[in-house]
């Protein structure tokens, strides 16, 4: 069996991608229908949000640049809800993309699901994966519905579909993701359809605007409300197939 990778990034950094792929981890371990090894990667040494919210020791991504790779046993982790860290050493975003593809290729071997937090903007992903985004199964593309986002939103989508025209994605599939704040959420999700002409794939509830914002990313990890959008997120990945071998999260 191999993992589902997922890669998350935003149209506009840091614009609303702030703790969504520790989140998306956090929810999915603590749903242990959908996947019992999950693994979050930092890959964004600009942001470091993964990296930052989740102090655990072992390996980091840039060590898998090295001829003598990490073994997955050493990998840093958390308790509550268990699951795998791969933290960023903070170092150039060219040796994150020299370790992606070995990084990957072991991680897909031993974790059901793994959520690599990529970096923002056009040409994030790029950064860090290089013109290897095939590396990923799905893209996901979060959102903030207001209309600043949701015009970066499509100058990224022509940028990804050139890219696709070209080849130099794969087959990774891309799902687009409303989050945000209460103060950001002007837009209706139909409305952020309209201007993207693309679908958007599930409304993940609000991670700013609280009281105490970062409570949700301490010890117990997941904002509970985020965990049933998680769950109907990667329903619909598993309803529009994978392109690898099925694994656990087709079992549902």
């Amino acid at each position: 069996m191999t993992a589902l990778i997922v890669g998350v990034t935003t149209a506009k950094h840091p614009e609303c991608k702030r703790g969504l792929a520790t989140n998306i981890a956090a929810s999915l371990a603590r749903h242990a229908a959908i996947s019992a090894r999950v693994c979050v990667v930092d890959a964004d040494p600009l942001a470091l949000d993964v990296t930052t919210r989740l102090a655990v020791g072992g390996p980091v991504v840039e060590d898998f640049a090295r001829l003598e790779l990490p073994s997955m046993a050493r990998l840093g982790r958390v308790g509550s809800p268990s699951m795998a860290v791969l933290p960023c050493g903070g170092g150039p975003l060219a040796r994150v993309h020299l370790a992606a593809e070995p990084a990957l290729r072991e991680l897909r071997d031993a974790f059901d699901v793994v959520v690599c937090d990529l970096p923002g903007g056009p040409s994030g992903p790029g950064q860090a994966l290089g013109s290897r985004l095939e590396l990923l199964d799905w893209l996901v593309l979060a959102v903030t519905p207001e209309p600043t986002a949701v015009a970066a939103t499509s100058h990224f989508l022509e940028h990804f579909q050139t890219a696709r025209d070209r080849g130099d994605v794969g087959a990774v599939r891309l799902a687009v993701v409303c989050t945000g704040d209460e103060s950001s959420a002007v837009l209706s999700n139909a409305e952020v359809e309209l201007a993207l002409g693309v679908p958007v794939t599930v409304r993940v509830p609000q991670l700013w605007g609280r009281a105490e914002p970062n409570r949700g990313f301490g010890a117990a990890l997941a904002i509970p409300e985020l965990d049933d959008a998680v769950y109907d997120l990667f329903v619909q990945f598993r309803d529009a197939g994978r392109r690898t071998r099925p694994g656990r999260l087709l079992s549902l």
